[in-house]
Order: structure tokens, then C-alpha cells, then sequence
């Protein structure tokens, strides 16, 4: 991290470089001209820190402003799951999730990955579970070397999307619907991919 320095405190570390001796003994008298001078360069020196520190706050994904279009950029947003817009706060958590995705491997990648995005979800490989009226046996996928290549996401609708609805009519998650994206895009094409909502 950046510490900043300020004017007075840059004037100190320029004057400290100095060889000691009566020829720069004014780089520490206030208002000799010499510790004017040296002052000057250390508004400068002031200038480039304030813009090394900005430049360190910007060049992350979770805390960009000025960089957040490079950021998708290089990474394909918009793209089939993300559209490239929104709140500042939302296209940041885009480009978290699309760099959190490029690394999805195991069950705890899936788990981090859903944690992203503020939902809980179990990852379950296989295929003989599921609730009345979706169970889904192993005989559904014909053999048992076919339910290796099967995963389930198991997470938990909102009240809002279950039925009986309330009025207004919610149908769906627009972030149930994002992360199923997500997971259809990072999961093997060999590989069965359910949701089963509770």
C-alpha cells in the first residue's frame, strides 16, 4: 500500500539525501530559499505519489472506477451471461465473478463462485437425489458410469418465486437465472448440469 507524504514530509526526505555540511545546512531552515527550492520538488514528488496511489485503487477489479471498461474488456463482458451494464457496483461484480470463473474446477470453486454472487448452494455428484415430483434415479441416466459425469446445484428459491404467488408475480431470479449461466459456462460439455431449487 501506498502511504502518502505530505509537502513538508517530502521536503524532509529530499533534504535528508543532502551530504551534511555548513554548504546545506539551510535544506532544514524554513524559510532559506534553498528549503524553498527543495519544496518546490516536493510538490512534485507529491503530485506523482497522489497519482501512484490512484493508480494502485484503480488497477483492482473490486475497486475500480476509471479501469472498469478495460476490465471487461479483457474479459469478454458482454458476453452471453453479462451485460456490460448496470450500477458501478454491479459491472464490478461482473468482473469478479468472469475472473473467479476462469478457474472452476472443483466443489469448492463452485461453492466460492455462487458465494460471489450471495447465494448458498450444495454441489452434489451423481444423480440418484431430488424431491417429489424431480427425482432423478440412476436408471434415468442409464448406467452408473453415465451419473459420474452429473452434477446437481442444489440452492434455495426465494418465498417471492415460490408458489403460491403474492401478488405482485414474481416468476424466476434474474440472479438464480445469472448464476445458472455462469455454471452452464465453466462446467465440462461432457458433464450434466441440474439445478434442483428448494
Amino acid at each position: 500500500m501506498i502511504k502518502m507524504h505530505d509537502t513538508e514530509e517530502q521536503t524532509d526526505s529530499l533534504a535528508s539525501y543532502l551530504p551534511s555540511g555548513r554548504l546545506f545546512e539551510s535544506a532544514w531552515i524554513g524559510d532559506s530559499n534553498f528549503r524553498k527550492l527543495l519544496r518546490g520538488f516536493a510538490g512534485e514528488l507529491f503530485n506523482a505519489e497522489g497519482l501512484i496511489k490512484q493508480y494502485q485503487d484503480e488497477y483492482a477489479p473490486d475497486t475500480t472506477n476509471n479501469f472498469i471498461s478495460e476490465w471487461e474488456s479483457a474479459l469478454g463482458i458482454p458476453d452471453d451471461c453479462f451485460s456490460g451494464s448496470g450500477t458501478i457496483t454491479e459491472r464490478r461484480r461482473d468482473v469478479m465473478i468472469k475472473l473467479a470463473s476462469l478457474g472452476v474446477q472443483t466443489e469448492a470453486d463452485y461453492i466460492a463462485l455462487a458465494a460471489l454472487l450471495g447465494i448458498t448452494i450444495e454441489v452434489i455428484a451423481g444423480a440418484e437425489i431430488g424431491t417429489f415430483p424431480y427425482i432423478f434415479p440412476l436408471i434415468f441416466f442409464e448406467s452408473e458410469r453415465h451419473a459420474r459425469f452429473t452434477l446437481i446445484i442444489r440452492y434455495t428459491v426465494q418465498e417471492a418465486s415460490r408458489f403460491p404467488l403474492t401478488f405482485p408475480f414474481i416468476f424466476g431470479d434474474s440472479t438464480i437465472a445469472l448464476l445458472e449461466c455462469i455454471f452452464r459456462k465453466v462446467t465440462p460439455s461432457n458433464v450434466n448440469l441440474l439445478f434442483d431449487a428448494n
